[in-house]
């Protein structure tokens, strides 16, 4: 057991000896175009083809041999193995693998991830801890030591869909930062106005007859009307699946019938996804997945290098002819490349690294203006053709001698054609959907707040200021008071204190006017009678209190006696303190048998 350890580490070092001592690469960020699938015109479902599962095997292959484990035999490139990153068992705490919902673009990175972490076979068994049973022997994965990657698949819901991308049968997109051109109106919009542009129209009338030529030999199953420009997308996929998977279509499509339909998709799909005069919504695609690369990059960076070590993205053709405007890669020394549509397992790279400024590999993650990035693409899968290899390219307009640009240039570069907030996204596009709603609704609330917080400020008082206005306010409901008072007919009486009370001189408000007196006022009869008071009306004559003490209720006659002026006050506080409050049974009140006959009424007062 202990040498199948030290064989597996002795592995891993070795990997960590193949790049060279003059760079070490910390991260990558790759986007990867789905494999072949069931054309959008052809009967669903739309599943990848094996032939895709293989295109995208291929395309994982690349990838590993560059970031990974490059073998003895390998010319496809150089290898640059990231720092760090594991070589034959998948960490998917190390890495980010997004795709869409759809069938085929989720079953490309599945088959992507088979070609980056090929099955851990007896040639490439890892042996650790979990592979080793108690009695000595090794317990691999099935389907010989098949490994599981985590792949993020993101709905239409999650916003982070608008950063991989494709497109389905109908006219609209529907695939956001790895999909930004799905459910984005205004891009429909400005692809239907292209759509029925008259230099479209022009297009369709020009091409009519190649197409026609082709309507009964290719396109049989299809209907005649929609075999013209209009379509020439699908029609493209189209006639490539039929021309993979038909003898007959095989045998009697010409190539140069085939590139020619290529080109005519190319040139329609260009035009649909690059940017125009005054608008850059038909770029949104590219647009977005730049935010992404980005956003995944300074992740890397922000962790020393630790986490999103390497970022894999699948999505559909449209984000890369969006880049290859945006960049300037179709405008660059190179622009041939990239003028027409990637074909399927197309790759593109952005690989971040740094120069030690010596030869120990393993100083400290490097400052800012240490790292440097640089970009790669491969059209295709077909490793033995140097045009489909993994090629380095220049971007934003540099030359061949700078394709290695530092991380600053790149920021300012891709600053300047991505679109980092989703709301910005929902603004540009005029999408309705349900985050877009909530985005809209938080941020007309935070206004709101925003606006009335600084309206409150504005009109608010000092404390100085709020005291003297109180203070005015009360002065003048006093004043108001007295005057209703005066009105009415109330005056200020001054009364002298008498002799043998214990009450001051107080003074009343009383309603001035002649009369009887008492609590009627001037509107008292004589045969009205007040409340007469011990010792006269004088203002401190004592109260004889004339309440109930007793009840039937509580069985308990009424008691009196003379202890003090207060003496029945106290009795009934005293009563009340010793009051039993639970309710007697009505059997209580009389002493008949509960127990006798019942139908014999008992009337009692």
């Amino acid at each position: 057991m202990a040498s199948l350890l030290l064989t597996a580490y002795l592995s891993l070092s070795a990997a960590a000896l193949v790049k060279g001592n003059d760079e070490i690469t910390w991260g990558s960020v790759i986007f990867t175009y789905h494999g072949e699938k069931i054309p959008a015109l052809h009967d669903g479902p739309y599943n990848l083809t094996p032939l895709g599962a293989n295109q995208l095997l291929q395309a994982g292959q690349t990838i590993r041999d560059r970031y990974i484990s490059s073998p003895s035999n390998s010319s496809i490139t150089g290898s640059y193995p990231i720092d760090g990153l594991q070589e034959n068992e998948i960490d998917n705490g190390q890495m980010s693998v997004l795709s869409t919902t759809d069938e085929y673009i989720t079953a490309s990175a599945l088959a992507f991830m088979q070609g980056l972490y090929p099955p851990r076979s007896t040639a490439t068994e890892v042996v650790d801890e979990e592979s080793i049973m108690g009695n000595g022997t090794l317990e691999q994965f099935p389907l010989n030591g098949y490994q599981y990657p985590n792949i993020a698949s993101l709905s239409l819901l999650d916003f982070n869909y608008i950063w991989p991308k494709d497109r389905k049968k109908t006219v609209l997109m529907r695939a956001y930062r790895l999909a930004g051109n799905i459910n984005c109106t205004n891009y429909s919009n400005e692809q239907y106005n292209m759509l029925v542009s008259s230099d479209s129209v022009s297009r369709t009338v020009a091409n009519e007859d190649f197409y026609g030529e082709l309507a009964q030999s290719v396109f049989s199953g299809l209907q005649s009307d929609s075999v013209n420009y209009d379509n020439a997308w699908d029609l493209y996929e189209y006639a490539l699946y039929q021309n993979y998977h038909n003898q007959t279509v095989y045998n009697s499509l010409a190539p140069s019938d085939l590139d020619r339909l290529y080109s005519l998709a190319s040139e329609q799909q260009w035009s649909y996804n690059t940017p125009t005069s005054g608008s850059y919504i038909s770029s949104i695609a590219g647009q977005t997945m730049a935010s992404k690369v980005i956003q995944q990059l300074a992740t890397n960076i922000a962790s020393d290098g630790v986490s999103d070590k390497l970022t894999l993205m699948f999505g559909s053709y449209e984000p890369f002819l969006s880049f290859f405007a945006l960049s300037g890669l179709s405008t660059g020394p190179a622009a041939e490349a990239f003028n027409s549509l990637p074909q399927h397992g197309s790759v593109m790279a952005f690989e971040l690294f740094s120069n030690p400024t010596g030869l120990n590999t393993s100083e400290s993650f490097p400052t800012l203006d240490e790292l440097f990035v640089r970009f790669f693409f491969r059209n295709g899968t077909n490793s033995t053709d140097t045009e489909h290899s993994l090629t380095q390219y220049s971007l934003f307009g540099r030359g061949n001698e700078e394709n290695d640009m530092s991380w600053t240039d790149f920021v300012d570069g891709m600053s300047d054609i991505a679109l980092y907030k989703i709301e910005d996204w929902c603004t540009s596009c005029g999408a309705v959907n349900m985050f877009c709603e909530a985005i809209e609704t938080n941020t007309s609330e935070s206004t709101d707040q925003e606006t009335t917080s600084s309206t409150a400020h504005k009109n608010s008082l000092s404390p100085a200021i709020a005291g003297v206005v109180g203070a005015a306010v009360t002065l003048a409901v006093g004043i108001i008071a007295g005057i209703v008072l005066c009105l009415f007919g109330f005056r200020v009486d001054y009364r002298e204190r008498k002799p043998n009370t214990n009450a001051g001189d107080l003074g009343v408000v009383r309603r001035s006017g002649s009369g009887i007196g008492g609590f009627k006022g001037a509107e008292k009869l004589a045969s009205d009678t007040d409340l007469r008071l011990k010792g006269g009306a004088g203002a401190g004559a004592s109260v004889i209190r004339h309440e109930r003490v007793g009840s039937w209720e509580l069985n308990e006659a009424a008691k009196t006696g003379g202890g003090g002026k207060h003496s029945s006050l106290d009795k009934e506080i005293g009563g009340v303190r010793a009051a039993n409050y639970r309710r007697p049974s009505e059997d209580s009140i009389g002493h008949e048998n509960p127990f006798g006959d019942p139908v014999k009424p008992l009337d009692q007062v």
